[in-house]
Parts: structure tokens; C-alpha cells; sequence
């Protein structure tokens, strides 16, 4: 009669290891993808306050964006900006410190994704010569992660402008540079008192850009600078300098 064999088994000791640093990976990983996926469902949710065409054409006299029902959500906001090309098409919020929006969607729920939002020491009216606008640079492309595709002139040739709407009308700028500074350069200056001051920080820039726009900006108009993080390292940011060139809102 033929002994039974004896079935192998693998040691408990060896089991619970092996499935702790499963159970980690998948925390790990799918942990940024729900909070990813909260984050959109946030911005897509807003989309029923806004009716921009398609083709992101602008009506005169329009405001294509219901501010008072987004101020019962959030009264921080002060804009919506569109980019049109690049499928960006935010709310703009203004805080009370650049800390809170870096981890706070729209309706302030804690998110990585956090929130577009103007420097507090600049106007919340985009008034100053140079407003500088943040955004993250998320993985899943979304915020303002697809600012970094400016570094290739061929993404500028067919998205050169952006509107960023306001409650009392439309703003709409041109791009005349885009370069990746670190942080501490010139080009972080914001609040720029004096035409002579502002006339040689937009010469600056200019000079910094990565390619030429065909846009020289004059002292006499406002500009905007877009900011998000980039991979060149963790002191770096991608900078798409805009200058304005249309401004509906009723004087």
C-alpha cells in the first residue's frame, strides 16, 4: 500500500509578509487614484454653472458663467479661466493665505488637486501689472499640469491667448512668453510698482522665453503670469507670461 504524500505548505510566517506588502501596494497606488478621481468629480460637477461654446468663442456682453450660484459654493471665487486647446477650464478662488488652495478643491474638501487660485498679496480685479495665477501640475493632467506643453512652441502657435472670465465681464490675453525659472528669479516678481520697474521685469521675461511669440508687451497693459510646478525639479516652475489685450468688463 502506497504512503500518502504529504502536501507542501507554504509557512504562515512567509504568507502574511507577502500579503502585507500587497495590501500596501494597492493602498498605495489606488489611494492618489480615488483622490484624483474625487478631485474631478469636483470640477466636472461645476460644469453646470458654465456655458462656454465649444469652440471657446466669446459673445460681447456675455458672461457665460453663473458667479452668484458659485459664490453659494465657494464666495472666494473671483474668475474662470479657459484655455481653450488644452481642456482647462477652472474656477479661479483668491484666499486668505497661499497655503489653504494647495490642498482644498472648490468647495473646500481636502484634495491634492487643490484649487487654482491668485497670489493674496495681488488684486483679486487682476489690476496689478502682474498677477500671478497657481495652479498644480498634477499627474493625471489635470489643474494646470498641461501648462508645461508650452515649452514646445508648436502647443503656443495654436493656443496663443485665454480668457479668464469675472462677474463683471471678460478678460482675454495673449502669451509673449513661456520658460521654466527657478524659484527666487525675477520672473516670481509680482506687485511690480512703476512703469520703468515694469517695463524692464516685461523685457525680462521676454527675454526668457523659450521661443519668440511675436507678442511685445507694452507698460501700458496687464499682465498675467500662470504658475505650476515642472518636471525639471522640485525648485523649478513653468511660467506662461500673458499680456492683456481685451477687457469687457463695464467700466
Amino acid at each position: 500500500m502506497e504512503k500518502k504524500k504529504k502536501k507542501s505548505r507554504i509557512p504562515i510566517l512567509f504568507i502574511l509578509p507577502v500579503l502585507a506588502v500587497f495590501i500596501y501596494s494597492i493602498v498605495k497606488i489606488g489611494g492618489p487614484l480615488l483622490e484624483y478621481r474625487q478631485g474631478e468629480k469636483v470640477y466636472e460637477g461645476l460644469g453646470e454653472y458654465v456655458s462656454i461654446p465649444e469652440d471657446g468663442s466669446y459673445r460681447q456682453g456675455e458672461i457665460p458663467v453663473d458667479f452668484e450660484a458659485l459664490r453659494k459654493v465657494n464666495p472666494d471665487i473671483i474668475g474662470w479661466i479657459v484655455i481653450n486647446g488644452l481642456g482647462i477650464s477652472y474656477p479661479i478662488v483668491q484666499g486668505e493665505d497661499n497655503d489653504f488652495y494647495l490642498k482644498h478643491t472648490f468647495d473646500k474638501a481636502e484634495n491634492a488637486s487643490g484649487c487654482i487660485f491668485v497670489e493674496v498679496e495681488n488684486s483679486p480685479d487682476f489690476s496689478d501689472n502682474n498677477t500671478f495665477v497657481y495652479g498644480h501640475n498634477m499627474k493625471n493632467k489635470s489643474m494646470f499640469a498641461k501648462l508645461n506643453q508650452y515649452q514646445e512652441e508648436a502647443t503656443f502657435l495654436k493656443n496663443p491667448e485665454f480668457v479668464i472670465y469675472t462677474p463683471e465681464g471678460m478678460l482675454r490675453y495673449q502669451i509673449y512668453s513661456c520658460h521654466v525659472a527657478k524659484l527666487g528669479t525675477e520672473s516670481f516678481t509680482y506687485r511690480i510698482e512703476g512703469e520703468e520697474a515694469f517695463g524692464k521685469w516685461l523685457e525680462t521675461v521676454k527675454s526668457e522665453s523659450y521661443y519668440d511669440t511675436g507678442i511685445t508687451p507694452d507698460i501700458s497693459q496687464k499682465s498675467v503670469t500662470l504658475m505650476t510646478c515642472t518636471p525639471a525639479g522640485h525648485d523649478y516652475r513653468c511660467l506662461v507670461h500673458a499680456v492683456l489685450v481685451e477687457d469687457s468688463r463695464k467700466k
